[in-house]
């Protein structure tokens, strides 16, 4: 170096100091890029009643006017994120099965970031209640002297293929409907043990011992090819007829999937029988069911939920059978597997799904590829 050469400072920077550089300018980035389009981020996490985390819990983003927005799922540390909601208000639903389903209203902001982390409680337990008696039913069923009905056990079934959502026939049946409680007329809501009064007798076809699943039809909304409203047919329960006249019947809840309703009516009681499983095996893409809807009052899939696909026994569905649950991705090669289901009842062009696992929200419009044999399935 020449004597009186200034030494020119150095400009190398650390790959540390690059990195963070880098991090900051993306995050003011974000946040101009998302103030100037009127989005905001909300960002939590859900938890047990006693601080556990909770991952799996399927967490929706609605408008105040009930637009669906966004949906997500808890990762495995209860964590969940929505980077791009619209700004203005917002209602988020936390659902798991068997916990509580909690909602939270709040105000998005433009170029913020909001944090709502929520708490979900475990729901209450349900039990079946079996009514037995020693006395013969009498013959005037509506006498508020008659003695306690007699009910005969239910054959042991599948309770997944009576319980939950399924597409209408073609032909609706209806042996009669709910009228009231036999005792509490305006009661409403009833379930299991509950003796009910029933709009229909041996006219309609009702027979003393006659075992019965209880149904109401519910509104899909923006299905379809035109996204029209579609109906769903919602099972709540099972009851049997203990006395019979011609236009009037007594019936006992032997169980209650949910609340049984005034106006539900009564249909053929074939359940599945309980079997196991098929082995896992090779999914078909190609030959997979659409997803049409979950439950009444549900509107997405998580595990143990049951769900609606458009192909029953006239495709080759079967009980038992394995599915895998995918969105079909750019390439028809690469489909995104989103979670696994089995199919538990089956009609003859649709059947009913129990989600078995998830990565993500199952929703309508989602696939379901029935899993073929596999030499190196477990």
């Amino acid at each position: 170096m020449l004597i009186g050469e200034a030494r020119k400072p150095s400009m190398r920077l650390s790959s540390t100091t690059l990195a963070t550089a880098a991090a900051a300018i993306l995050v003011i980035y974000s946040t101009v890029i998302a103030a100037q389009t009127g989005q905001g981020v909300v960002r939590g996490e859900v938890t047990d009643s006693s601080g556990g985390v909770l991952p799996g819990v399927t967490v929706v983003a609605t408008a105040a006017d009930g637009r669906l927005l966004e949906t997500t799922v808890t990762d495995r540390v209860g964590g969940y994120v929505f980077r791009a909601l619209p700004a203005g208000p917002a209602i988020l639903r936390f659902q798991l099965e068997g916990f509580t389903s909690v909602v939270v209203r709040l105000g998005v902001q433009p170029g913020a970031e909001t944090r709502v982390v929520e708490r979900l409680e475990v729901a209450p337990l349900s039990e079946t209640v079996v009514v037995h008696g020693d006395a013969p039913v009498d013959p005037t069923p509506f006498s508020p002297s008659s003695p306690p009905p007699v009910v005969t056990p239910v054959p042991v079934h599948d309770r997944d293929s009576v319980c939950g959502p399924a597409k209408p026939g073609a032909s609706p049946e209806s042996f009669g409907t709910i009228r009231s409680g036999r005792y509490e007329a305006k009661a409403g809501l009833y379930t299991a043990g509950t003796e009910l009064i029933i709009d229909g007798g041996m006219l309609n076809g009702l027979e003393v011992g006659q075992n019965l699943v209880v149904r109401r039809y519910y509104r899909v909304r923006g299905l379809g090819r035109a996204r029209a409203d579609v109906i769903g047919e919602h099972s709540a329960g099972l009851l049997q007829i203990v006395a019979a006249g011609e236009r009037l019947s007594i019936g006992v809840v032997m169980y209650a999937c949910d609340e049984l309703m005034n106006g539900d009516f009564l249909a053929s009681f074939k359940p599945e029988a309980i079997r196991t499983p098929d082995p896992m095996g090779i999914p078909a893409y190609r030959d997979a069911a659409r997803i049409l809807f979950a439950d009444e009052g549900q509107m997405l899939g998580a595990p143990r939920r049951l769900m609606v696909i458009d192909r029953g026994s006239e495709h080759g569905v079967s009980a038992g059978q394995r599915l895998t649950l995918f969105r079909k991705g750019r390439s028809a090669a690469r489909p995104d597997v989103v979670g696994d289901a089995i199919v538990v009842a089956v009609r003859s062009d649709s059947a009913t799904i129990r989600v078995e696992r998830v990565t993500d929200a199952i929703s309508s419009g989602d696939w379901a590829a029935p899993q073929g044999p596999s030499s190196v399935a477990r």
